[in-house]
């Protein structure tokens, strides 16, 4: 039996296309009217509604430009992207222009559903009207669904879920640890050909997302550093149903927090704290996804699923990139910009259309990651313009002595970067992060291009201001620096694989934008070990994770190339084959080591939240929650000037979930003797007549100290628990939950 690829709708009948898109629709408001009228029906709302934001909009997007016959990857990828960059827009429109017409709150349940409403009917005839007459649509068979291999990763997320849930309510790690052993046993089964290529897409969605949820679900509420203050700022939007546009923030310019996070909750009723444990993870799976369509156009299916499994395993993606939504949202708009780099068979007017559109929505979801595009998109073009002239070429010829060099990596063509879209994106970005939230953006960005310039001189290749150098050089247990060299090694493949790429004729077709950007991005991993403060401004595991976008096929390709070297001294065997499970092999140990898996097994201090189950971190629970709630609505009485929050480092982010004032103990601590020299410290920092409160978090009540970070230039170079019996805080308790307590510090 044969049922229709809901992935490619866009290549259907035109009649059952909008009659979908319109059940869809209908549906929406259905179960919005059904709740304010007291009658919910569990869980129905929140995924329709997530069906019809995440796809609906892009879907008829693609059938009113006639974008026809992609694969079901393509379809469904940019069906996504441009749903979330219409959410976007919308969002900034109806916030701008609906305060003109007298309606206040732009960002609420009414204002959003009457306008996805008109616009989803808008699209509909406008794509009815310029493409009822083509219909080619493909079939998926059932008996490929309920296949052994289909039906046996499916089980992936649900193993995620249930071992999250054991873990948060009994402590019981069993089924996550099941869970890194069946993904690890999915990549043994690839090594001996037992995972058919049609399944590939699919094997590696479930195993993003499978790993995204393993860390992401621990807890009722966000996890993390970074996303405590995106949250703040999603949540305000939602309480004030209106963005304002003016707060001095480079998070608030985040269209990606502002509105996605926002308009997601208000329509699906989410909770907030679950749209970004669950939606944004849900997109960010999505990346490796496109990862690995990019890599099949240009070397083989193989190839790219290794590389995309080589993506997935480094710990960034599902733990740090969990707590950063702006760039999970932000990463799939730049996967997206270089799936149409590459494919120039798709009409220039398309191709320049989705270009803008994308472009403009990196922009607008993460600062960081627009200016290292920016950058690389006009060192790139200054390359392929370099490229194309013919005494660059015959030098070039001259020094690999290759005669192909000319045909293979510089074939001169219609250049898919060019000036244009260059001078677009850099206009757009500067103009957008000068005009928005006070130009904290750009001031940032500024900031940092001065702190690297007026140091370079004096710090160049120092530890201390070198935050990847530092990395390198850090001294681990026998078992941690075990797992260091396993990542030392695979970064020796990626180098070896870009100096094979260029030193030879290119077997695999890569575009010769795609093996530009190769290259600048390998310089940026260059400069995040010798020039300072360039690596800590983003964070050294979060720029790495960027560039494996892009650099993650050489790690595979430079494996091939080392084992193909020694099979030339020993004896003759096939290298492809071997090296592939040799390869498949190396990542299963990889992953074993990056999920905190082998230090869990050997009691080696796992910093995994979802294995170890006394692990420490910005990972929070009611009371906590609860605690810091009362602060911010008893003890400032909505005035910040009227006191400061000291926590340790573990639970100073949880403040920025209300935009507390807040100093760590690590600071009142640092360079003191004992704790009695805090209130000296103190007093030089904050008035007299400004309130002090001490927030004690789970772990700090029931272990009786706070955690110290000791920090040398831009590194933590000791973690440490401090006891608190000389603390002396006078016994002014203000409150206290059993799990929670503020007190008020009596200055002397």
């Amino acid at each position: 039996m044969q049922i229709d690829n809901i992935f490619q709708m866009n290549d259907w009948k035109i009649n059952k296309f909008l009659k979908v898109i319109l059940s869809i629709q209908i549906s929406v408001l259905g179960l919005v009217l059904l709740d304010n009228l007291g009658v919910h029906i569990p869980i129905l709302r929140e995924i329709i509604s997530t069906i019809y934001l995440l796809f609906v909009p892009g879907v008829l997007i693609l059938r009113i430009m006639k974008m026809h016959k992609l694969d079901s990857v393509e379809s469904l990828l940019y069906s996504v992207g441009i749903s979330i960059a219409s959410i976007m827009l919308i969002g900034f429109a109806i916030n701008l222009v609906y305060p003109i017409l007298k309606i206040s709150n732009p960002i609420s349940t009414v204002s959003l559903l009457i306008t996805m409403a008109f616009f989803v009917v808008f699209l509909s005839i406008l794509s009815y009207l310029r493409d009822k007459d083509f219909s080619e649509p493909t079939f998926i068979d059932t008996k490929e669904l309920l296949s052994p291999t289909i039906l046996f990763l499916s089980l992936f997320p649900f193993l995620a879920i249930i071992g999250t849930y054991l873990m948060n309510w009994h402590k019981t790690n069993i089924f996550l640890i099941l869970l890194i052993i069946l993904i690890c046993l999915i990549v043994l089964l690839f090594a001996y050909g037992k995972i058919p290529k049609k399944f590939y897409p699919f094997t590696i969605f479930i195993v993003a997302i499978s790993l995204l949820y393993h860390i992401s679900l621990i807890s009722n509420y966000v996890t993390g550093w970074d996303i405590q203050g995106e949250y703040y700022l999603a949540d305000l939007v939602i309480k004030n149903a209106f963005w304002n546009f003016k707060l001095n923030s480079t998070v608030n310019a985040m269209l990606s927090i502002t509105m996605v996070g926002p308009i997601f909750s208000i329509i699906s009723k989410i909770s907030l704290d679950w749209v970004f444990k669950i939606i944004y993870p849900l997109i960010f799976s999505l990346v490796p996804l496109g990862l690995y369509n990019i890599l099949k156009r240009q070397t083989n299916s193989e190839i790219a699923f290794l590389s995309a499994f080589f993506f997935i395993f480094l710990f960034v993606f599902y733990t740090e990139m969990i707590a950063l939504a702006r760039q999970e949202i932000a990463e799939f708009f730049l996967v997206l910009l270089i799936m149409l780099m590459i494919n120039k068979e798709m009409e220039g007017i398309k191709r320049s259309f989705l270009f803008i559109v994308f472009g403009v929505s990196l922009v607008i979801s993460h600062y960081g990651l627009s200016y290292i595009y920016m950058l690389s998109l006009f060192i790139v073009y200054i390359l392929i313009w370099l490229s194309d002239r013919y005494d660059i070429q015959k030098l070039i010829n001259f020094i690999f002595k290759n005669k192909h060099t000319n045909h293979v990596a510089f074939n001169k063509k219609y250049n898919v970067i060019n000036s244009t879209f260059m001078i677009f994106f850099i206009t757009f970005t500067i103009a957008w992060y000068m005009y928005v939230s006070n130009s904290a953006p750009l001031t940032a960005i500024l900031n940092i291009g001065n702190n690297i310039l007026s140091s370079i001189s004096t710090d160049f290749l120092n530890p201390n201001s070198v935050q990847g150098l530092s990395v390198i050089q850090t001294q681990l247990s026998t078992l941690h620096m075990l797992g260091k060299y396993v990542h030392l090694l695979s970064q020796f493949f990626i180098i070896i694989g870009l100096f094979a790429l260029l030193s030879k004729r290119n077997r695999m077709n890569f575009t010769k934008e795609y093996l530009a950007f190769l290259i600048v991005n390998f310089a940026v991993l260059l400069a995040a070990i010798t020039l300072p403060f360039f690596s800590s401004s983003l964070n050294t595991e979060r720029l790495y994770q960027i560039n494996l976008i892009l650099l993650a096929p050489l790690c595979v390709t430079g494996g091939i190339t080392v084992l193909k070297i020694i099979s030339n001294y020993i004896k003759p065997f096939d290298f492809y084959k071997i090296s592939l499970k040799l390869i498949s092999i190396f990542l299963v140990f990889y992953l074993l080591f990056n999920t905190g898996f082998v230090y869990y097994v050997f009691n080696d201090g796992s910093t995994s939240i979802s294995l170890n189950k006394t692990m420490d971190s910005a990972n929070y629970n009611q009371k906590e929650i609860m605690a810091v709630e009362w602060m911010n609505t008893y003890g400032f009485n909505s005035s910040y000037e009227k006191g400061v929050v000291i926590a340790d480092e573990y639970r100073t982010p949880l403040t920025a979930r209300f935009k507390l004032p807040v100093t760590s103990f690590s600071k009142v601590y640092e360079n003191r003797s004992n704790w009695e020299d805090m209130d000296v410290y103190l007093n030089q920092i904050y008035p007299r007549n400004r309130s002090v409160y001490l927030f004690f978090g789970t772990r700090n009540v029931f272990g009786n100290s706070v955690m110290i970070y000791d920090k040398k230039g831009v590194n933590v170079v000791n973690k440490e628990y401090k006891s608190l019996n000389n603390l002396f805080f006078v016994e002014n308790k203000l409150y206290d939950n059993n799990g929670s307590e503020v007190y008020n510090l009596v200055r002397i």
